[in-house]
């Protein structure tokens, strides 16, 4: 074969390539054409989030966007494909992008062409669904809130450490409704009302003196309460209330010294700083908390550290103490529609980026759930 004819030949070949490229399927075009609708445009968010182009080929070739200034239309899942191919890097995929409609000179096309510029240059994209329209699928694939923590990538979306240390400063208690046995407490969003919360920790714990009516004997959860209670109402009284012997895992210098000093430091009154125990057996007394209490309040550059209530290490004696303060601890499905989609975009980040097994199997069983859904909105 001349070398004309070869010429000839290749031309022709790339002539029906970029033909091809263009090509309507004739079941989609039965279909007739129309614009992309909620569950297109998820599977194309998701797609490429994960960048798992097998989630294109949900997105019929019937669905089409319609293009702008300079901007020719397209077919959703050729910019599904194209997406993936500019963000990975994988040229590859552009064999499966189509262009919608004759070639224009004029305007911005999606085709092999476009994308293969894309692919080797790592044009990063994307395009964003709103966050009601993803919580809504995450519901429909049967994902909960209160139980995607068991998937293994994220943590609970409640727990009781958050709403127990977040107790004092950020929520307050708010009466939902009344039952048989009393109002339910649901801890939301507000203005803590401190004198409630000191309230409850008296009836739990008994007053600042003895506790002769108090509603546990645990030593321990009297203390945690107290230490709350003392920071809370800016009382030192409720950090005597702690044995001066109980010790605190998180510090070595005991429950009651480390009420004192917090308290005294949040309230910035070294006088307090004085009533914090000094052991016999420091080795020196410029090394003790009492000696920094001081110092730090007295220096010319304090700290801008905030103490808050102690917490503890289990969960179990958390629930505990919510339990004595008489708050519910909320349901997931419970809280404001944001934290909910904040919770389901986290795990759909984890899906995206982690590659030890549990990630893997997670991944795999969303991807399922995704091809499961309906193409048709």
């Amino acid at each position: 074969m001349s070398k004309r004819w070869r010429v000839a030949v290749l031309v022709l070949l790339l002539c029906a390539i970029a033909e091809a490229a263009g090509v309507r399927s004739w079941y989609d075009q039965a279909r007739g054409m129309r614009r992309p609708g909620k569950n297109d445009e998820f599977f194309r968010y998701v797609a490429q989030e994960l960048a798992e182009p097998t989630l294109c080929e949900k997105i019929p070739w019937s669905a089409t966007e319609d293009g702008g200034w300079f901007i020719a239309p397209s077919y959703e899942r050729s910019e599904c494909y194209d997406t993936i191919a500019g963000n990975t890097r994988k040229a590859s995929l552009c064999l499966k992008v189509k262009r919608l409609g004759p070639v224009s000179l004029l305007s911005e096309q999606t085709s092999i062409w476009s994308c293969l510029k894309r692919a080797v240059q790592g044009f990063q994209s994307g395009m964003a669904i709103s966050e009601g329209n993803l919580a809504g699928f995450f519901t429909q694939m049967g994902y909960d809130p209160d139980t995607l923590h068991l998937e293994g990538i994220t943590p609970p979306v409640v727990t009781v450490r958050d709403i127990y240390r977040q107790l004092t400063d950020r929520y307050g208690l708010k009466v939902r409704s009344q039952n048989a046995g009393g109002p339910v407490e649901v801890i939301e969003p507000g203005t803590v009302d401190r004198t409630v919360l000191v309230k409850r920790i008296e009836i739990a714990i008994g007053g600042r003196g003895a506790p002769s009516d108090a509603k546990t004997s645990d030593t321990l959860d009297a203390a945690y309460l107290a230490d709350m209670a003392a920071l809370v109402s800016k009382d030192s009284r409720w950090c005597f209330r702690i044995p001066a012997d109980l010790a605190l895992a998180s510090e070595r210098k005991g429950f009651r010294n480390w009420c004192v000093f917090t308290l005294a430091r949040e309230t910035k009154d070294s006088v307090l700083c004085g009533r914090i125990g000094v052991s016999g057996g420091e080795s020196d007394p410029r090394l003790s908390l009492q000696a920094e209490c001081i110092r730090e309040i007295d220096s010319p550059f304090p700290s801008m550290a905030h103490y808050t209530p102690e917490v503890p290490a289990e969960d179990g004696q958390i629930r505990v103490l919510l339990a004595l303060l008489k708050v519910e601890i909320p349901r997931a499905k419970d809280l404001p529609q944001e934290r909910i989609q904040e919770a389901f975009n986290r795990f759909l980040d984890e899906l995206s980026r982690g590659t030890d097994s549990k990630h893997v199997a997670a991944r795999d069983r969303f991807i399922d759930r995704v091809g499961a859904l309906p193409e048709n909105n």
